[in-house]
């Protein structure tokens, strides 16, 4: 009986061996897609900074300010939903005399954005408002949520597409035949400007030395899919 028992456990042990090594047969191919395209979306981020004597100076001073640019923005048809505040705030101003920490007025600040499609004439419009009131900005680009998910679905067709053709390449060049479809595995995702999108810190300048150098259009971005897909061969 235990002789028995053994022989049907080597067997065993036989079958899941060559089964194994029938599974091995495989070819694993990457297959990945870059697809490029403008950013649709801009925002302007505009941080207001007041110091006054007065904590009732320095309120109405941010208050007064805050309201002039929005005014300004309206006027040069930006939309009110367009127009986003956050952070704001009052504080006591403190800094260092004589090697003391000392409280020296205060300061309010708020931050702003403003945000939307890109276009030059929107561009245009925000910049008029802040040369006007001379205020600090920061520009970045991105891309939709549309833009997003309709650049997704061709990367990942077009990595599929080149999984298919490397993997045709690959079994011919080794002698052997594709099967069916074993594993897909779904990979990277990444948005990549090019060149490399930073935010551009813009400053308001008079004499305009820098402004002609500075780029305000979108930066051309790659959305950046892969696909792993694993095949039987025989």
């Amino acid at each position: 009986m235990k002789k028995v028992s053994l022989l049907v456990y080597c067997l065993l042990i036989v079958g899941f061996s060559l089964n194994a090594q029938a599974t091995d047969r495989i070819l694993e191919v990457t297959g990945k897609a870059t697809v490029k395209e403008l950013p649709h979306e801009i925002v302007f981020r505009i941080p207001l900074k007041i110091l006054d004597a007065t904590y009732l100076g320095c309120s109405s001073r941010l208050a007064e300010t805050l309201n002039d640019l929005k005014k300004d923005l309206s006027e040069n048809g930006i939309e009110e939903a367009w127009i986003k505040t956050n952070n704001y705030r009052i504080s006591e101003n403190m800094v260092y005399k004589d090697g003391q920490r000392k409280q020296d007025g205060y300061m309010g600040m708020v931050n702003i954005a403003v945000d939307g499609n890109y276009s030059p004439e929107l561009v245009n419009s925000v910049l008029k408002s802040i040369n006007f009131l001379e205020l600090n900005y920061s520009i970045n680009f991105s891309m939709s949520e549309e833009q997003k998910q309709r650049l997704t679905k061709i990367a990942m067709v077009n990595a599929v597409d080149d999984a298919k053709q490397k993997a045709l390449i690959l079994s011919e060049a080794a002698g052997v035949k594709l099967l069916g479809i074993a594993k897909i595995s779904y990979g990277i995702d990444a948005y990549r400007p090019e060149p490399f999108m930073k935010e551009r810190v813009l400053m308001s300048q008079d004499d305009g030395s820098s402004a002609n150098e500075l780029s305000l259009s979108p930066p051309l971005t790659s959305l950046f899919k892969s696909v792993l897909i694993v095949w039987n061969i025989e």
